[in-house]
Parts: structure tokens; sequence; C-alpha cells
């Protein structure tokens, strides 16, 4: 887990987007926010690129995903 959220936080860093298959966008009704995969986890975050802030929404496993989606 831990090295998964400093390789985010490093890709983050960079100017562009992230890619590969392990970082999705979540659209919503109200906002949206992206999923990192990190093996039966995920970790929902949020960039705010003004503030250069790195917004860690919820890590969540992967069971309990579609549940913390519907209470969010």
């Amino acid at each position: 887990m831990r090295k998964g959220l400093e390789k985010l936080a490093t890709e983050v860093a960079q100017p562009g987007r992230i890619d590969g298959k392990s970082v999705k966008t979540i659209q919503g009704v109200a906002d949206s926010f992206h999923r990192l995969r990190v093996g039966d986890y995920r970790v929902m975050y949020d960039i705010i690129e003004e503030a250069h802030v790195l917004l860690i929404l919820g890590i969540v496993h992967r069971g309990e995903l579609e549940r913390w989606l519907r209470n969010r």
C-alpha cells in the first residue's frame, strides 16, 4: 500500500495525465474523483492542482467499494 501511494504522489507531481490500468476516473452526479488499484484495495483520491494537493478520500477493500460509493 505504501509503495502504491508513494508512486501515486510522484506521478501526480509530474505534469500530464497518469496512465495505466490501475488508475480510473469515477464520474459521479455531483463530482468526480480518481481510483487507484493497489492489490485488493482501492484508493479514492482527488487532485487539487491549484494548491498542489493530493487528497485521499478513502482506502477501501474492493468488496466494500460499491457500499462506500453509495454512502459517499
